[in-house]
């Protein structure tokens, strides 16, 4: 028998079998939105592929078998979700392509950004049956579920322009950032510290980085690069160890969650370098939220975010152009000090409280009934 207040989850992958977890900002999203749903009198449980059962920061995480992390796979761990979640009322699809090839009643779906944009992506290198049918899937996964949420309106805006007509069952809710956590604080203006504070992968633009700090440190030695993310594997990370030991002033580590409002607030300048495949991002917020002069590329969601000149700078994301853009916050502290100001006024508009105000709504639109009135 179905549980009126039950919700099931499908994540794809949130802890791995070896519990080496990147907390990217996906992972953060996902707890925040189980700690609501709990809020507002929900029983959420998150299935992921995988062989065990997890509990994980008060979260219920249950195993499904699947194939390989193909699209069969990826259908194979929907029907097993389908199946084994019948007695569940309520679902959420954490991605559009797991929501493929069947959906539950009273489903919804969440895209974190367009994440088919770049070269290396199946879908450049399909032939064009293949490609009609990849679309027809995305297609269905986008429209069948009773809502979609939205982190970025770049997403929305590519679904009215290809498949018109979906617009009732479509909302946008961007991500977050916590404003009491994440705050300015007076720094040593001695040196500039510029912040990479993502993933070791080439999508969130760590090579250009790379290039882009070797230039510069050897022009200025009041300046440091600090790295601080994981990449997908222990030897990404011992790559990037030895890459910063051998540059002077750049500097690698990793830090919990709850450490790096610290890293932010000790930083002159962060840097949000993605390549493709980006919503709103949450360590731009989190940037912001600190005050920070921020230079990010035009990609997804960010122009969600930043308005160029007026509380970051958005640029082309080539060495060449992200290289001349911190040149210019380099010896212009004045500069960085508007713009971190103005990005701190842009982040209250992004607070958690408004973001669980948004969910509360959309989940009272498509669920009905009478959630508790936490927001």
């Amino acid at each position: 028998m179905e549980n009126s207040r039950s919700v099931a989850i499908l994540a794809g992958l949130f802890i791995p079998d070896s519990h080496r977890m990147t907390y990217s900002g996906a992972d953060r999203y996902l707890v925040n939105l189980y700690q609501l749903l709990e809020e507002l009198g929900y029983k959420p449980c998150v299935w992921q592929a995988g062989e065990y059962d997890h509990d994980f920061a008060g979260m219920k995480i249950r195993a499904l078998p699947c194939g390989d992390g193909g699209p069969d796979g990826i259908i194979e761990l929907n029907l097993n979700f389908f199946e084994r979640t019948t007695d569940y009322s309520k679902a959420i699809y954490y991605a559009p392509q797991l929501a493929f090839p069947r959906v539950k009643r009273h489903s919804i779906v969440i895209s974190h950004g367009v994440f088919w944009d770049y070269p290396g992506h199946p879908l450049s290198m399909m032939s064009l049956l293949q490609k009609e049918e990849w679309l027809r899937r995305l297609r269905y996964a986008f429209t069948a579920p009773d809502l979609l949420v939205s982190v970025d309106t770049n997403t929305l805006n590519w679904i009215r322009a290809t498949w018109p007509g979906y617009e009732n069952k479509q909302i946008y809710v961007p991500n977050f950032v916590d404003t009491e956590q994440f705050h300015p604080v007076r720094k040593d203006e001695s040196k500039v510290t510029i912040l990479y504070p993502r993933r070791l992968t080439w999508i969130r633009g760590i090579d250009d980085v790379k290039v882009v700090a070797e230039r510069i440190i050897r022009r200025h030695d009041f300046v440091e690069f600090h790295f601080v993310g994981r990449g997908h594997d222990d030897s990404t990370g011992e790559a990037m160890r030895q890459w910063a030991n051998a540059n002077p002033r750049c500097k690698y580590y990793w830090v919990p969650f709850d450490e790096m409002p610290r890293v932010y607030q000790q930083a002159d300048i962060v840097l949000i370098p993605t390549q493709a495949a980006e919503g709103t991002s949450l360590s731009c917020l989190e940037a912001m939220a600190c005050g920070k002069a921020v230079i990010c590329s035009w990609v997804g969601g960010l122009t969600d975010l930043v308005t160029h000149g007026q509380d970051g700078i958005l640029c082309p994301m080539t060495p060449d152009a992200l290289e001349a853009a911190i040149e210019e916050l380099i010896l212009h502290p004045e500069q960085r000090q508007l713009l971190g100001t103005s990005a701190r006024r842009t982040a209250e508009s992004f607070s958690l409280f408004r973001w669980k105000t948004n969910w509360t709504q959309a989940l009272k639109r498509i669920w009905g009934g009478k959630p508790h009135e936490a927001y």
